[in-house]
């Protein structure tokens, strides 16, 4: 298959080189310094199952727009969730009133990604997905370092026999790695289910520059992480999920025995980079909001976070 990954970061690099690895023609889009040093020089991925360290063909977006979309297969958008609209707007002109296109699968976090990208591509050609368990971050310019167990949940936003055959097939080549693919009926609820956990650790992790499993097994601390669940469990009733109290359960449950890590906003916030606090924490803020809550812890901790990390920033 011909695939695009663009977002030469952790995950972006995880799976593009999971796919280099079983021979598929693979091409990164990348930008700034990260785009000039992958153009000249190899990729290196550290997990503990395997690593590489090859030159693998790096792009612009301008460079892909120049490119014939029948000629791709999939596209996976592995950026942060604020470029999204941008990087869409872009591929809708370039797949305007052509037949043949791509499939589109987001991994990112956040849970209004797909739906952003169904405004701009055919429906029927969107694929949610997410990744659970994986630590992937950028060490250094073209070094990632992974760590974990790696599973990753797909499922098309708009179900059809077409793009069910293209997700068996795509699971099948999955499966041919160390890692675990599920196919989902209801991404949604997934990509919800994993909004639970990101909610749950991700800003609080950086507010108090610890990793996750130091917090959840704070006998205090972990309180605050179950409410910031819940609140997120509560938000999904108006995208029309209404998770019950059991997934939040599971979740909890799930980190409390996953390996400890830095998750991606601590790892940000370390490296000077945005935050992806409307992405997660948000979200969940608004849509508590439109069914006339608030969210107070979410609320609390994102808003400490950046008015810190703002403060931090300006000096």
């Amino acid at each position: 298959m011909n695939i695009v990954v663009i977002g030469a970061g952790g995950v972006g690099v995880f799976y593009g080189v999971l796919f280099h690895r079983l021979g598929h023609n693979v091409k990164f889009v990348a930008r700034g310094k990260n785009l000039e040093y992958l153009k000249e020089n190899k990729i290196k991925l550290t997990h503990s199952t395997f690593s590489l360290n090859e030159k693998i063909e790096a792009l612009s977006i301008e460079e892909l727009l120049q490119l014939n979309p029948k000629d791709i297969d999939i596209i996976f958008l592995a950026t942060k969730s604020m470029s999204t609209e941008n990087i869409s707007l872009k591929l809708e002109e370039w797949i305007k009133n052509k037949k043949e296109i791509p499939y589109f699968i987001s991994l990112q976090n956040g849970v209004e990604n797909e739906d952003i990208m169904c405004e701009h591509y055919n429906k029927e050609y969107v694929i949610g997905g997410l990744t659970r368990l994986i630590a992937a971050h950028t060490i250094t310019l073209g070094h990632v370092e992974s760590t974990g167990e790696v599973q990753t949940i797909l499922g098309a936003m708009y179900p059809t026999k077409q793009n069910q055959e293209f997700l068996e097939n795509l699971k099948k080549e999955l499966d041919k790695t160390d890692t675990t693919t599920f196919l989902s009926q209801n991404i949604k609820l997934e990509l919800w289910n994993k909004l639970i956990i990101n909610n749950g650790v991700n800003a609080i992790c950086a507010l108090l520059g610890e990793k996750t499993g130091r917090l959840i097994n704070d006998k205090k601390v972990s309180k605050l992480i179950y409410g910031l669940m819940s609140e997120t469990a509560l938000a999904s009733k108006t995208a029309g999920v209404n998770i019950p109290k059991e997934n939040v359960n599971k979740m909890f449950e799930l980190m409390t025995n996953f390996e400890s890590i830095k998750p991606s906003m601590l790892i940000d916030l370390e490296k000077n980079r945005d935050l992806e606090l409307e992405d997660i924490c948000g979200v969940v803020i608004k849509n508590c909001e439109k069914q006339g809550f608030d969210a107070p812890y979410t609320r609390a901790v994102s808003t400490i976070l950046e008015f810190l990390y703002d403060k931090k920033r300006a000096k």
